[in-house]
């Protein structure tokens, strides 16, 4: 085994710890398609590699609202696809990868709901 081996193993564990206590992609995407197409939600826009963790996904804020169905095509369409880190690296978005809210190249605040009402939930990374 050598070193990139373990990295990337420390790397996945951590992503997994992570999406214990936020919300992923996959889990956002189960609560919009059970929210009505037309209800608006927070504006989260312009998927991307997450500045903190490059593994992770982030949604820019874009300060208003977008119709649920808008939010859960963009969601699905950045399933399977490959994000280049900030700073370089490929990593693959999948069902099981936090998401952040945060502008590209910066560090954000954790995902960690979409309620009913369409607002989201965050909290700072601790």
């Amino acid at each position: 085994m050598d070193i990139q081996d373990l990295v990337d193993g420390w790397s996945a564990r951590m992503a997994r710890s992570r999406a214990e206590t936020q919300m992923t992609l996959g889990k956002l995407i189960a609560a919009l398609e059970a929210m009505p197409e037309d209800a608006d939600v927070a504006g989260l826009s312009s998927p991307h590699s997450y500045r903190g963790y490059y593994s992770d996904l982030a949604f820019e804020p874009t300060g208003g609202t977008v119709k649920a169905v808008a939010l859960l095509t963009e969601c699905r369409a950045t399933m399977g696809q490959v994000f280049q880190g900030y700073k370089g690296g490929d990593f693959v978005m999948g069902a099981l990868t936090p998401v952040w809210v945060s502008h590209y190249g910066t560090t954000g605040k954790k995902l960690i709901a979409l309620r009913q009402d369409g607002s989201i939930e965050t909290t700072d990374d601790v």
